[in-house]
C-alpha cells in the first residue's frame, strides 16, 4: 500500500474521537459527536472493526492507539494479517513515536500465541483469565488510568477453533469490559471471514467501525442467543454489510436526535433559571456538550468599549487544546456579530507540540447571539462542521440568545421595580417635607427641615443647603444634616469664575441647572474634593439650584455612598423639590417683609459695558474697583455723580473721562495716598439713577471695567421680581445673585425722604445734598462754599441762603415732634 493510500486512510479516520473514536456523521440532525468512554454506561467500549483492505484497517485502528498513547494509557497490539514492521511503519507515519512508547512500556506488540493461545490452542477460560490479569497489572501494578487492546483476529481462520467459543469469548469481553477503563478493538477482515461469522460477530459487539463509518450496534445481543437465527437480517456479502451499516446509522441518527432534543430541552430549561452572568458562565459548557466539540467560548458585546470581549471559554481537559482560537479569529467573530450570519471555518492549518500532538483547532463555527455577542466553537478535526452540525449550533445559539433576552428583560424589570420603590420612598419623604414647609415661618427653618427630612431616605448620607457669600466669593452652608463628619468644613467652593475650585455646587448656582456627579472617583469636575469625599465615604452627589421665578435661593446638595445613584426620574423629582423649597422660601420672606419693618436686600450682578462708570474704569485702565458714593440729580436733567477709587492715579481717571461720552466734567475733590473721591457731572442716565427711580436704596455699588455688583434695599411695596424685570429691560445681563430679608427701618427712611421732599424746594435739596456729598460739612472742609457755588453756577450768597434754609427745615423736621 502506498504512502498516499495510507494517508487517505488516516484522513478518513479523522472523525474518530480523541477519547475513543469519532462517531462519523452520527448526532442530532446528523452532527458529529465525540465519543467518550463512560465506565458507568452499559454501552461500554468493545468495538468490532470491519475492514476490506489495509488502508481501512489502519485508518480505523491507528488513530485509536495514537489517542490512547497521547492520553497516557497502556496500549497492546496483536498483529496477524500484517507484520509487526507494517504496523510500526503505519504508526510512525501517523505521528506515533514507537521507539519511545515501547521503551517506556506504554506500547507493546504481541503475536496471537502470546495473548490468545496456549500451546496453539484457544482456551476460553484461560484466555479470559489472562486478559483479566493483564488489565489488573496495567491498572494496579503499573498505575495506568486506561487500557487499549487491539487484535487482528484472522488467526481464528488459521486453526480449528469453534465459532461458538469465539462468539462466547466476544460476549464475555462485553461483561469483562463493563465498568472497566478498557477499550477493546477486535479487527476482522471481511474478505476472509464467512458472512455468517460476520453476522454473528456484529450481533456480539456493542460498537462497530466499518470503512469510514462508525456506529453503535442496535442489534447487539448481550446474553443468550449466540448462533441463533433470529437476527433481523442476515449478512451474506459486502453489499449486505454496507446496507446493514446504513440501517445502523439511520437508527443511531434517530436515537441521537431524540437524545439531543432531550438534552437541548434540559439545557434550555436550565438557562431559563439563570441570570445574565450565570448564562455567560454556563453557555460554553452547554455548547461544547451539545455539539460534542473540544472548545467553546462566549463573547459578549461591551457597550462601553464597543468591543467583543471573551466572558468565558470551555476546553476539554484531556485535549491539551490551545485556546487561542477565538483571539485568532476575532475579526471574523466581529463580522458575524454585525451581519448576524454564522461563519464556518473549515480545514484550518494545524500546529503541533514538540511531541507531535496537535493543539490547535482544525475547524470551527462562529454563531451570532443577536445583540448579546457571539459564541465560537471548534474541533481538533478538519471539516467537522457540516450543515446539520451548523444547524444544531444555530439552534443552540437561538436558545442561548432567548435566555439572554429573558434575563435582560427580568433585569430591566427588576431595575424598574427598584427604581419605582426608591421613587415611592422619595415621594413619601417629599410629601412629609411639603407638609412641614407649610408650618415653617422662616428661611432658616425651611432649610433645616429639608435637610433633616431628606436624611431619613437611606441612600442620602449628607445633605446641605448653601448660597454664595459675595464677601468671600464662596458657597457657604446655611443648613446641613446627615453623617458629614466635618466634610463641609474641609472643602471650599469658590464662586470666582477664574478659580478651579468651583465644582457642581457653584455650577448649579450659576447656571440654575441641576448638576450630577455619578462617580466622584472618575468625574474630572470633582477632582479638587475627590480625596476628601472618598475619605468620608461619598461616591456620588447631586446639586439642585433653588430657583423660584427669577430668584435663586441657594443650592441643595445630596451625597450618597454608591456610584451611579441618580437616574433621570430621581433627578426630575429632586428638581421639582428644589422649586418647591425655593417657593416656600420666597413666600416666607414675603410674609416676613409684610408684617415687619423689614427690607428685602437683593444683590445684582450686571455685565454691561455702556454704563458710565464701567466705561470710565475701562478707559482709565484701572484694575481695581470704583465704589459709588452718591448721585445728586440736577434741575436741568444732569446729575452730580460721586465715586471713590483705590490704588489708581487721579490723572489716569481724569484722562480716561475725556474718552467717555456723558461725562461733562470730572474733578477730584479729595486725594490721599490710598483713595481718591471724584465728582462727575453726567449728562445721561446712569445705573444708580435707574435704581433710585424704581424705589431702590443703594447700599453698595462696585464697578470694574466688565462687571457691576450692586447691593440694594427694596421696600415691602416693591416686589423683587418686578424690580429685577425692570432692571433687565434696561440692562439685559442683570442677574439676581442673592435675596435676603433684613429688619431695617426702611419705611421710616422713605417717610423721612418724603417729608423732606414736601418741605424742600428742588434747589434747596440739590444744594444741601451736593454740599454733603462734596465734604462741605466735614472738618476740615473738603470743598468751600465758594467752590461749590462755582460748581453749581450760582453766586456764593445764593448758595449760602439756600443752604441755611435747607438746614433750618431739616432741623424743624427733626425737632418739631421730638
Amino acid at each position: 500500500m502506498s504512502r498516499d493510500e495510507r494517508q487517505r486512510g488516516f484522513d478518513s479516520a479523522s472523525y474518530l474521537s480523541d477519547d475513543l473514536y469519532r462517531l462519523n456523521q452520527i448526532a442530532i440532525n446528523g452532527t458529529n459527536q465525540e465519543y467518550h468512554h463512560d465506565p458507568s454506561s452499559s454501552r461500554h467500549s468493545h468495538i468490532g472493526l470491519l475492514y476490506a483492505n489495509q488502508a481501512e484497517q489502519f485508518a480505523g485502528v491507528i488513530p485509536l492507539i495514537r489517542d490512547g498513547l497521547n492520553r497516557g494509557e497502556r496500549c497492546y497490539y496483536v498483529y496477524d494479517d500484517n507484520t509487526k514492521a507494517d504496523v510500526v511503519a503505519a504508526m510512525r507515519e501517523a505521528g506515533i513515536d514507537v521507539k519511545m512508547a515501547t521503551e517506556t512500556g506504554a506500547l507493546s506488540f504481541h503475536t496471537p500465541e502470546e495473548l490468545f493461545l496456549q500451546e496453539g490452542v484457544f482456551d476460553l477460560e484461560t484466555t479470559i483469565a489472562n486478559t483479566k490479569e493483564t488489565i489488573r497489572e496495567a491498572i494496579e501494578d503499573e498505575g495506568y488510568d486506561g487500557i487499549r487492546m487491539s487484535g487482528e483476529m484472522s488467526w481464528v481462520l488459521d486453526r480449528e477453533h469453534s465459532l461458538d467459543r469465539m462468539i462466547k469469548y466476544e460476549q464475555t469481553l462485553n461483561s469483562l469490559y463493563e465498568n472497566q477503563p478498557v477499550i477493546g478493538i477486535c479487527q476482522y477482515n471481511v474478505k476472509r471471514f464467512d458472512p455468517e461469522i460476520i453476522n454473528q460477530l456484529i450481533r456480539s459487539h456493542p460498537n462497530f467501525v466499518f470503512g469510514e463509518e462508525a456506529a453503535r450496534h442496535f442489534y447487539y445481543i448481550p446474553h443468550e442467543g449466540v448462533g441463533s437465527t433470529v437476527a433481523p437480517e442476515t449478512i451474506n456479502d459486502d453489499r449486505s454489510i454496507y446496507s446493514f451499516f446504513e440501517r445502523i446509522q439511520a437508527y443511531e441518527t434517530l436515537e441521537q436526535r431524540e437524545r439531543g432534543l432531550h438534552a437541548l430541552n434540559e439545557a434550555t430549561q436550565e438557562l431559563m433559571f439563570l441570570d445574565g452572568e450565570e448564562i455567560a458562565k454556563r453557555a460554553p459548557d452547554i455548547i461544547r456538550d451539545m455539539l460534542g466539540v473540544s472548545f467553546a467560548s462566549f463573547y459578549s458585546y461591551d457597550e462601553d468599549s464597543g468591543d467583543l470581549k471573551c466572558r468565558r471559554s470551555s476546553i476539554a481537559a484531556a485535549d491539551g487544546f490551545n485556546s487561542g482560537f477565538s483571539e485568532q479569529y476575532l475579526d471574523r467573530a466581529w463580522k458575524v456579530f454585525v451581519t448576524e450570519t454564522p461563519d464556518i471555518l473549515d480545514d484550518l492549518p494545524p500546529s503541533t507540540n514538540s511531541d507531535g500532538t496537535e493543539t490547535s483547532p482544525r475547524s470551527g463555527v462562529i454563531v451570532p447571539l443577536g445583540r448579546h455577542g457571539v459564541f465560537c466553537t471548534c474541533s481538533t478535526h478538519p471539516n467537522a462542521f457540516d450543515n446539520p452540525t451548523v444547524n444544531l449550533a444555530e439552534t443552540v445559539g437561538a436558545n442561548i440568545e432567548a435566555a439572554l433576552d429573558r434575563a435582560d428583560r427580568e433585569r430591566t424589570l427588576q431595575k424598574k421595580n427598584e427604581q419605582l420603590d426608591r421613587l415611592n420612598r422619595i415621594n413619601r419623604v417629599i410629601r412629609e417635607i411639603d407638609e412641614a414647609l407649610v408650618e415653617a415661618d422662616t428661611r432658616a427653618e425651611i432649610e433645616q427641615i429639608v435637610c433633616e427630612r431628606l436624611t431619613t431616605f437611606d441612600p442620602y448620607q449628607c445633605i446641605w443647603i448653601g448660597d454664595q457669600d459675595l464677601t468671600t466669593e464662596t458657597i457657604t452652608p446655611h443648613a446641613h444634616a446627615g453623617d458629614q463628619n466635618g466634610f463641609l468644613e474641609s472643602i471650599t467652593l469658590s464662586t470666582d469664575t477664574t478659580s478651579a475650585k468651583q465644582g457642581p455646587v457653584t455650577t448649579a448656582r450659576q447656571t440654575r441647572k441641576v448638576q450630577v456627579v455619578q462617580d466622584v472617583l472618575t468625574d474630572p469636575e470633582f477632582k479638587p474634593w475627590r480625596e476628601t469625599a472618598l475619605s468620608h465615604g461619598f461616591r456620588a452627589c447631586i446639586s439642585i439650584p433653588l430657583v423660584y421665578q427669577k430668584s435663586v435661593y441657594g443650592v441643595l446638595t445630596l451625597y450618597t455612598g454608591s456610584p451611579n445613584s441618580f437616574n433621570e426620574l430621581e433627578k426630575t423629582v429632586l428638581t421639582e423639590l428644589g422649586e418647591t423649597i425655593a417657593h416656600a422660601i420666597d413666600a416666607a420672606e414675603t410674609k416676613q417683609t409684610l408684617r415687619t419693618d423689614s427690607v428685602t436686600e437683593v444683590t445684582l450682578r450686571i455685565q454691561e459695558s455702556d454704563n458710565i462708570l464701567t466705561q470710565l474704569a475701562h478707559e482709565s485702565q484701572c484694575e481695581t474697583e470704583f465704589n459709588f458714593d452718591g448721585l445728586v440729580p440736577q434741575s436741568d436733567g444732569s446729575a452730580h455723580l460721586f465715586f471713590t477709587t483705590h490704588g489708581v492715579a487721579p490723572k489716569d481717571v481724569l484722562a480716561g473721562a475725556k474718552q467717555v461720552a456723558g461725562i461733562a466734567e470730572l474733578q477730584a475733590i479729595r486725594d490721599d495716598e490710598e483713595q481718591c473721591v471724584f465728582e462727575a457731572i453726567v449728562t445721561r442716565p446712569t445705573l444708580a439713577s435707574h435704581i433710585l427711580e424704581n424705589q431702590g436704596l443703594i447700599r453698595s455699588l462696585t464697578v470694574t471695567d466688565t462687571t457691576i455688583n450692586a447691593v440694594i434695599d427694596l421696600p415691602a411695596t416693591t416686589t423683587v421680581r418686578e424690580f429685577v424685570e425692570t432692571m433687565q429691560e434696561r440692562y439685559q445681563s442683570t442677574e439676581l445673585m442673592t435675596r435676603r430679608v433684613h429688619d431695617r427701618p426702611i419705611k421710616s427712611r422713605h417717610d423721612l425722604r418724603n417729608a423732606l421732599t414736601e418741605r424742600f424746594t428742588e434747589r434747596q435739596r440739590e444744594i444741601l445734598e451736593t454740599a454733603y456729598r462734596s465734604g462741605f460739612f466735614e472738618s476740615p472742609r473738603v470743598r468751600t462754599g465758594k467752590e461749590l457755588s462755582e460748581t453749581l453756577d450760582i453766586t456764593q450768597s445764593t448758595f449760602s441762603h439756600h443752604l441755611r434754609e435747607a438746614q433750618r427745615r431739616l432741623c424743624e423736621l427733626v425737632f418739631e415732634n421730638s
